[in-house]
């Protein structure tokens, strides 16, 4: 006759085995969490920097400044062991949500919104490179969400307005997977939904 204590322990043992995988899992899950925060607030910020331009009558586009983030971003990427490749597009993702959402607001101060008092452009920058040294130092914790076959980008929720939705392509945008690895929006599903 079986002990009637036998099964719970097998389940047991099974359970604790599985649990470090599963810890692992959660852990990605939680450190993507923390990235994709960190991708919206930098995307915030881009009403300060059209604020900031349309007052000051700059162009949105900078190539000399993007330039110099890039290849800023690069060498800090070498220096951390980290593919710079796929760090530089994902930054180039990051700057170009950023003028998106730029153009979005000039759109809306031309047709008569008010923008409001943006801050330095030295304030707004030094915001913007914490932030981008904090993706940055993450970017090894997401090896695994990179890694993962069925990496796919997707963002469920409630319908939102137009304005979110543009915030949430913008983020989807700037997501480690949605990098130069895969070849289109329609194979990775880094495309925004209607």
């Amino acid at each position: 006759m079986m002990n009637p204590a036998r099964p719970a322990l097998v389940i047991a043992v099974l359970c604790s085995l599985m649990l470090p995988a599963r810890v692992a899992a959660l852990a990605s899950l939680d450190s993507l969490g923390v990235w994709v925060q960190r991708v919206a607030a930098r995307n915030a910020m881009a009403h300060d920097v059209a604020a900031y331009k349309f007052v000051a009558g700059r162009p949105i586009e900078d190539p000399q400044r993007e330039a110099a983030v890039l290849a800023e971003t690069r060498d800090r990427a070498v220096q951390r062991g980290v593919d710079p490749d796929a760090v530089v597009h994902t930054y180039r993702q990051l700057i170009e949500a950023n003028k998106l959402l730029q153009h979005a607001d000039f759109q809306r101060f031309l047709l008569g919104r008010t923008p409001s008092p943006p801050p330095s452009l030295d304030a707004i920058r030094e915001r913007i490179d914490t932030l981008d040294e904090r993706l940055l130092s993450q970017w090894a914790q997401l090896d695994d969400v990179r890694a993962a076959p069925t990496a796919r980008a997707s963002w469920r929720g409630p319908s939102p307005g137009r304005a979110l939705r543009a915030h949430r392509w913008m983020t989807l945008r700037a997501l480690p997977w949605c990098g130069p690895r895969w070849a289109s929006a329609r194979t990775t599903g880094c495309q925004p939904e209607a």
